[in-house]
């Protein structure tokens, strides 16, 4: 029968007590930090695991349930429970006055759920209630190391034999369905397991792949083991993995084997072998031919091949040396020319526009305009701000705007005063003294009111 929403019960007193007295014993601090238990429970006669979370603050210790999944439906509910991929399980409080304000999540309502994403784990504080159930009663759940119960109980009514594995001291692979299908197939694969079973076996060290070859082919489990952890260990390294790249053939069994045998043999390290291979790989040869990537004297042919890949590098970076040297010189005479015609267009744009500084009906200043980069970089830097720099030099040599500089009469040596004056609109566009100040009154009426009438007029007779 089916469990609806309304069917939910609250958590039952002597539970929340029973909670309170687990939580106080493992948790003796009573920290703000939640915490999250489970309780068995049967709802029309359905086995039910109920999620409370828990919570001490303000002094206060609260419990809420947050979530109930049932041994015979994928279908759970969920109720003021949100979960994060980087934070972890968040759970709203707003609702016990344990929070000041509410979560977008928490609205105290159950949705269904049909994912495994709204399951954290949980000790389940009663879990004696699966001996209310006959079928569970060979299960030996007490040992089970299953995260999830309900997930042991499922897997226990398909394989029946997890109880063999539990009472024989086996847990670890009790949820093994590759060991649990074997068993079924071979009532004598359970005592072969019993047979060789050593600390390795009982702490779940050995692969179930492992397990199944070494019965099939009666091999040596610890010896196989240890091959197929090297393997992975070769696969899985950030350095191994290229002799993986470069020397197992694809496809082609006993290819660990030949190369594990090899080191072993000539009692070669990892790194070595690696230095010779990449230095085979660098030099272009066959690594699918056993005489190159399995050389009979392979200290020998190392220090060949690492002397070859020397020599081979070397000259491929006086080759790159030299090519980037011819790329510097050729982009170091690109910018001279640039330079030379940038150069030449602003000296062009100066003569052009020298009529502009004519200006001579003033008492106390004089104005001139710049003639080369150079002038603006002494301006620049004479005043303290950029005029040397940021492109003004090209601007001018683009006819876009002109600098000019004003002087003091009785010092026309001394940089004063800096203009940017634009042949588009026809106007200043900066005015700056040392260090971009504003000019004094005197010197803004004399740009304004006395030479920028003269500019524009004869820009307008140069334009005619």
């Amino acid at each position: 029968m089916e469990i609806l929403i309304k069917d939910i019960k609250q958590i039952p007193k002597y539970m929340i007590a029973k909670i309170k007295k687990v939580d106080l014993i493992t948790n003796k601090d009573q920290t703000a930090q939640r915490r999250f238990y489970a309780y068995l429970a049967c709802w029309k006669k359905q086995l039910v695991k109920v999620t409370v979370a828990v919570r001490t603050k303000y002094k206060r210790w609260q419990c809420k349930q947050v979530a109930v999944h049932f041994l015979n439906s994928k279908t759970s509910y969920v109720k003021d429970l949100i979960f994060y991929p980087v934070g972890g399980y968040q759970v709203g409080w707003y609702d016990l006055g344990l929070d000041k304000t509410e979560k977008f999540y928490e609205d105290g309502q159950w949705y269904e759920n049909n994912t495994k994403l709204f399951d954290p784990y949980a000790h389940v504080i009663n879990l004696n209630f699966l001996d209310r159930f006959p079928e569970f009663q060979y299960s030996e759940y007490k040992k089970v190391r299953a995260k999830d119960i309900l997930s042991y109980l499922r897997l226990y009514r398909e394989f029946p034999e997890t109880e063999y594995l539990l009472k024989s001291g086996l847990g670890c692979y009790a949820l093994c369905r590759t060991i649990l299908s074997q068993m079924r197939k071979d009532k004598s694969f359970h005592k072969w397991l019993v047979a060789h079973k050593d600390y390795y076996m009982s702490s779940g060290r050995y692969y179930c792949d492992v397990l199944l070859k070494a019965y099939k082919k009666n091999l040596n489990l610890q010896a196989l083991q240890e091959f197929e952890e090297r393997k992975k260990d070769l696969i899985h390294d950030y350095h191994g993995k290229d002799i993986v790249k470069l020397v197992i053939k694809k496809g082609v069994l006993g290819e660990y084997e030949k190369l594990f045998k090899y080191l072993d043999k000539r009692n070669l390290s990892q790194s070595l072998y690696l230095d010779y291979v990449r230095a085979c790989d660098y030099l272009n040869l066959d690594l699918t031919d056993d005489s190159i990537r399995y050389p009979s004297d392979f200290h020998r042919w190392h220090d060949i091949r690492l002397q070859q890949y020397k020599t081979v590098r070397e000259e491929e970076l006086r080759k790159e040396n030299a090519l980037r040297a011819r790329e510097r010189r050729k982009r170091e005479k690109e910018r001279k020319l640039q330079e030379a015609q940038l150069a030449k267009d602003f000296l062009i744009a100066a003569r052009k526009y020298l009529p502009l500084a004519g200006f001579t009906e003033d008492e106390h200043y004089a104005i001139f305009l710049a003639q080369s980069k150079t002038e603006l970089i002494n301006e620049g830097n004479a005043l303290s701000h950029c005029v040397g720099y940021n492109g003004y030099d090209r601007k001018m040599a683009r006819e876009e705007t002109l600098i000019f500089f004003v002087r003091k009469l009785e010092d026309l040596e001394t940089p004063f005063v800096t203009i940017e004056y634009s042949l588009k609109t026809k106007e200043v566009l900066q005015c700056y003294a040392y260090k971009n100040s504003t000019p004094d009154d005197n010197v803004l009426n004399f740009v304004n009111n006395k030479w920028l009438p003269h500019a524009n007029q004869e820009l307008a007779r140069i334009a005619a």
